[in-house]
């Protein structure tokens, strides 16, 4: 098989260009030392032919995983040193996913994790954030939580590149964020399916067209089962346009990239900017129970779920924000419950709460995690969550499920009620102690 070579002439600035190599091929399940095979041949031939960084499909030492398969995880650790060892001594970067064990606890045993291998110091691993349900992703994988850029030095040059893995790139602000953080190429490793090819090529020139940055995929190509990958693997440019393009066969493709190009267009005009204005937004998730239920019902007839929980928030600290955080985790929007100023009062006792209702209201609207803030003057907020009626209510470990307010009616309506454990040990109250009296820690 021969290499296709594409390219672009470094027309920007001496030395601002880099290579690229992608591997397009049909990951076979079941024979990982085969796979392997065929990737260390298509290595060395890509690397022969000067390339810096080699991109592969999703999954590339295993193809597809499905629930009940089994998994040679001591193959794949001796392939993952192998690979490591290879790229090491042809000094050329290799990045594909990988299933990885799980070591944190989560609920499945399994990452879909980006591995990069040649790297001289260690990077901030990807898992899979968006985890593609119709291939039962959901039953094998826990999804990922945090978006990675991978930054590293390639003829003389830094290179940020935004990982991403098949089914994100259905997810322009996950791309946006990459792109926020520096990155200049969003690299992605698929198995992405014929019959949705022409989606995959639109939404990869939109992602560099959105971002005027480079993106560039590996995907798989070939049958399983009754699946057949598209391949469709290729570059496109800063401004969206198609710079190489594998053919509709098993291909290694070589393409020389101009990073230099990217600085041209943005001096035109520049969009890959942060949003501005964030003040009038977070203001604006405080809202009156009516109006957020009429918000809340267009999300959710839009198929989104919403997750909802209650609380003082009296004077917010580290525990509040990890626990908002795990929360907003379960579902697609976050409604907190606030208690009002005589409600406070009348569960913590006189002289508090310490900040008056609208304080407390607007300190939470300015946390990334939260989606909306109600006000409740009840004692607890049964009401509230009866007139809302959560997909998922969460409330800390340090409660019993069956003692949680409204529990019962959300699992009656088909929802199902979360306990999310702290991990630090800090209240309102205890800072307050210490306030009063320093001495105590």
């Amino acid at each position: 098989m021969d290499i296709i070579k594409q390219g672009i002439k470094n027309k920007v600035g001496r030395g601002s260009t880099i290579n690229l190599g992608i591997f397009q091929f049909n990951p076979r399940p079941d024979t990982p030392w085969l796979n392997w095979k065929r990737v260390r041949t298509a290595i060395q031939r890509l690397r022969e032919n000067g390339v810096d960084i080699i991109l592969l499909p999703e999954l590339w030492a295993t193809g597809p995983l499905q629930p009940g398969m089994p998994l040679p995880l001591n193959e794949l650790d001796e392939i993952r040193q192998e690979a490591q060892t290879l790229s090491k001594s042809l000094g050329v970067l290799i990045i594909g996913t990988l299933p990885t064990p799980c070591t944190d606890g989560a609920r499945h045993n399994l990452y879909n994790e980006t591995h990069v291998f040649g790297l001289d110091r260690p990077h901030h691993p990807y898992r899979k954030i968006n985890l593609f349900q119709p291939m039962a992703e959901h039953k094998l994988f826990n999804e990922g939580h945090t978006p990675a850029v991978l930054w590293t030095r390639t003829n003389g040059l830094e290179i940020g590149i935004g990982l991403m893995t098949c089914y994100d790139l259905r997810f322009p602000e996950l791309a946006r964020q990459l792109i926020f953080e520096g990155a200049h190429i969003l690299a992605v490793s698929a198995l992405w399916p014929t019959e949705r090819l022409s989606q995959f090529k639109t939404l990869l020139s939109a992602r560099a067209t959105e971002n005027q940055c480079f993106t560039a995929a590996a995907n798989a190509w070939g049958d399983f089962k009754d699946t057949r990958f598209a391949g469709g693997s290729g570059v496109y440019g800063p401004s969206g346009k198609l710079i190489a393009a594998a053919p509709d066969s098993e291909a290694w493709i070589s393409i020389g990239l101009d990073l230099g190009e990217l600085d041209e267009i943005r001096r035109q005009f520049f969009t890959a900017h942060p949003p501005r204005h964030w003040a009038a937004l977070t203001q604006g998730k405080i809202c009156d129970l009516k109006s957020l239920k009429e918000t809340a019902s267009r999300r959710r007839r839009a198929g989104q779920r919403m997750v909802f929980t209650n609380g003082c928030f009296d004077i917010i600290h580290a525990g509040h924000v990890q626990y908002l955080e795990t929360a907003r985790r379960m579902g697609d929007f976050l409604v907190v419950g606030l208690n009002s100023d005589r409600s406070v009062s009348g569960i913590k006792g006189k002289g508090r709460p310490i900040n008056n209702e609208w304080a407390r209201a607007r300190v939470l609207a300015g946390l990334q995690a939260v989606d909306y803030i109600t006000v409740f003057d009840e004692p607890d907020p049964l009401k509230t969550i009866e007139s809302l009626m959560p997909d998922v209510l969460v409330k800390g470990a340090d409660w019993d499920e069956d003692h949680i307010i409204g529990a019962g009616i959300v699992k009656k309506n088909g929802g199902r009620v979360e306990r999310v454990p702290f991990e630090y040990d800090i209240s309102t109250t205890k800072i307050i102690r210490r306030i009063l009296d320093p001495s105590k820690n």
